[in-house]
């Protein structure tokens, strides 16, 4: 045997017994450490997709570094997937346990894992409680751990790191509820709390309520679909909130009673103790500063929530506002005006207001809209829904109120008699067109005209039946599609009763279209209408993209779902476009589309860290980060969010940070080669040494040079 293939071979061999001692001794560490039986079998089984083993290794992050687990998150999510959970990093450097963006958690996570396979993701989530200070937020969704809640719950007693929980409860059993409700009183370093699809015990209603009275840390509370059983329940939930003294954000939606004698749930208005105990809270608080309430666009403005109006008015320290979903009646929008008051409230408030005006008449539009842009404190309203036959009036409305930079009108419908409006209405951001406005040929071949020529308009919902591609119709449709190049985001959904030949003919063209237009950002696609050419223009299109941020296909068949992600796992790695891509199938889980997934999940991670060093977080890995994406649109859009900014001040943010490290020092600080600058000894020789190369050479020299290719000090 020559003698390279026995060095080869003894060599394998060699590794092979190394990586059999490195078990051996992970075994021993975590015995001394006392780690359960249950973590030492796990420590040894394969991973559900690549076959891998999961290395438990200690928290290493810190000062900047982050910490070596970054590198087995997507094996980690091998296990998360499988309960519909993922680990995605929301912040430089720390790590959340979320719901897949796709995901139904509840429906079907639980019922789909194994008792083994659920102890796995037990032993996972535990370890990241109790090792790791980088985990930071987590997700609970007590029906999925609901043989193993005990468990969790001592992990969250163990830990310190934990900033924001959120506990989904719906299916839960009392059990779950006591022990959780325990665990609570031992969370004095909990920043945030989210409470969704709550029915509590009232044994859980006490401890949270003392939580709330006791802790010292707790900054922001959520409640959404908060269910109470009876009015004593709900009113020892309020006397908790009352005696909190830390809560700066609350955000609340509808708060229901259930009426066992109706047999239905009530909302908790019709408490008249409840409204005034919530009322008296919000008038006195003065850690306030944020509020947000949800309405569900309830028939009207109830006597609760004028009631909380009326307190609002009266609390000097709110510094934000934020009422959705509400349907006002004229007196409501009078209360309204009192909270808007600058007399009765400081300078910094900012109030926003997402309204229900169907039940308006055009007459009634330019009172209300003046009366509401008057108030300089009153930041942005946004008209959700209103009658779409009223469209031109409510944007004339609009139009002359005085303050149209902060009125935002709602999706509008297309009808027959509004069409010719679409190119006055500049204030229309958001337009459908639904499948009964082509009642003939006439309408649909005039929406198509004007469409690419409305650049106001950046939101479309297009919904078609397959017949209507028809003869020449379907080309119009396709150049329509290539031309809107103002339009962000396209829905396109096709509606079907046997396709037949003129779609089938004119599906090329459509597939084609879609890859033409530069400008979409997210693409929804409904409708099983994709062939296997069509699926590989597609997927071509995916892996190389530089515009295209979300995609979406629903109702989509089985075989086109498996044959794009077949297509997409080979290269969609060269992608840092691709944010969110979300299936028909959510729960269907397949090597292919794990690839695609952990992508997506790496472009969020990498956005988030550019984004952060744009709002000054100046860390390595963070400029690295922008340098890989800056040129995401998603990129912008974060930063928009993060600093409340428009998309061009946003994108000359971008571009500063990126030059904040172009010069030599600055690079070299930035990549840890120095502290302070680059200086060089003199050479005997007198040769040329880097700081003698000039600016000019420098910044040539400077496009071939990345933060990342600077390794790390081992």
């Amino acid at each position: 045997m020559p003698s390279s293939e026995v060095c080869t071979l003894l060599w394998v061999e060699i590794t092979k017994r190394l990586q059999a001692f490195y078990q051996c001794v992970c075994w021993i560490v975590l015995c001394v450490q006392g780690v359960c039986a249950a973590t030492l079998r796990f420590f040894s089984t394969k991973s559900p997709v690549t076959g891998s083993r999961i290395k438990l290794i200690p928290c290493t992050g810190g000062e900047g570094r982050l910490c070596r687990i970054f590198n087995e998150v997507s094996l980690f999510n091998e296990y998360f997937w499988q309960v519909q959970l993922e680990l995605k990093e929301l912040s430089p450097g720390c790590l959340s346990l979320v719901q897949r963006n796709d995901a139904y958690v509840e429906r079907y996570a639980n019922d789909r894992a194994t008792s083994g396979q659920m102890q796995a993701i037990t032993t996972l989530l535990q370890h990241l409680l109790t090792r790791h200070q980088c985990f930071t937020s987590v997700a609970i969704y007590l029906s999925v751990f609901r043989d193993h809640h005990q468990l969790i719950c001592d992990a969250l007693v163990k830990n310190r790191s934990l900033e924001k929980l959120k506990f989904y409860a719906w299916r839960t059993t009392r059990q779950s509820l006591r022990t959780i409700a325990t665990s609570l009183l031992h969370l004095d370093h909990l920043q945030e709390l989210e409470l969704q699809d709550m029915s509590p015990n009232r044994n859980f209603i006490d401890s949270l309520s003392e939580f709330l009275a006791s802790t010292r840390s707790l900054k922001a509370l959520t409640v959404t679909r908060q269910y109470f059983e009876c009015e004593e329940d709900a009113f020892a939930f309020l006397e908790g909130l009352r005696r909190n003294q830390t809560i700066a954000t609350l955000s609340f939606d509808t708060v229901r009673l259930r009426n066992n004698s109706l047999n239905q749930d009530i909302d908790i208005s019709a408490s008249p103790r409840c409204a005034m105990a919530l009322s008296n809270y919000l008038r006195c608080c003065r850690t306030l500063r944020t509020l947000s309430i949800g309405g569900r666009f309830l028939e009207h403005f109830t006597e609760v929530h004028r009631q909380i109006v009326r307190a609002l008015a009266k609390n000097k320290s709110l510094a934000k506002v934020t009422l959705v979903s509400f349907s006002l009646e004229d007196k409501d929008i009078q209360l309204i005006s009192r909270l808007l008051n600058p007399q009765s409230n400081p300078d910094e408030l900012q109030l926003e207001l997402a309204l229900d005006l169907s039940k308006f008449n055009t007459n009634e539009y330019r009172p209300l809209f003046k009366a509401l842009a008057s108030n300089p404190c009153l930041k942005k309203v946004t008209v959700e829904l209103f009658k779409q036959a009223d469209v031109v009036e409510l944007c004339r409305a609009v139009r002359t109120s005085g303050a149209r930079e902060r009125f935002y009108v709602g999706t509008h419908y297309l009808r027959e008699d509004t069409v010719d409006a679409l190119t006055e209405c500049k204030e229309l951001s958001s337009v459908a067109v639904p499948p009964q406005m082509f009642s003939s040929h006439e309408p649909m071949m005039t929406i198509l005209r004007l469409l690419p020529s409305c650049s106001h308009v950046t939101s479309l919902v297009l919904t078609l039946w397959a017949r209507q591609f028809e003869g020449p119709a379907g080309s119009h449709i396709a150049q329509c599609i290539t031309d809107m190049t103002s339009v962000r985001t396209l829905d396109l959904r096709i509606l079907y009763r046997g396709f037949g030949d003129a779609f089938a003919n004119a599906q090329w063209e459509l597939a084609q279209a879609l890859t033409a237009n530069k400008s979409i950002r997210r693409l929804r696609l409904h409708g099983p209408w994709f062939g296997e050419t069509d699926i590989e223009m597609l997927a071509g299109t995916l892996q190389s993209s530089r515009t295209l941020c979300e995609m979406f296909f629903f109702r989509q068949r089985m075989n086109f779902v498996i044959s794009l992600t077949q297509k997409l796992s080979s290269n969609i790695s060269r992608n840092y476009t691709l944010l969110d891509m979300r299936l028909e199938k959510p729960w269907y889980m397949s090597r292919d589309w794990f690839i695609v997934a952990d992508v997506l999940r790496r472009n969020c991670s990498l956005v988030t860290r550019a984004a952060h060093f744009v709002m000054g977080t100046r860390l390595k890995y963070c400029a690295a980060a922008a340098e890989l994406v800056h040129s995401n649109p998603g990129l912008v859009e974060t930063v928009q969010k993060l600093a409340s900014v428009d998309e061009n001040e946003a994108a000359s943010r971008i571009k500063n940070s990126l030059e904040s490290f172009s010069e030599m020092d600055d690079f070299m600080r930035m990549a840890g080669v120095v502290k302070r600058g680059v200086t060089c000894h003199s050479r005997d020789d007198g040769q040329k040494q880097l700081v003698d190369i000039g600016r000019d050479c420098w910044l040539y020299l400077r496009q071939y040079i990345k933060v990342a290719d600077i390794l790390d000090e081992q």
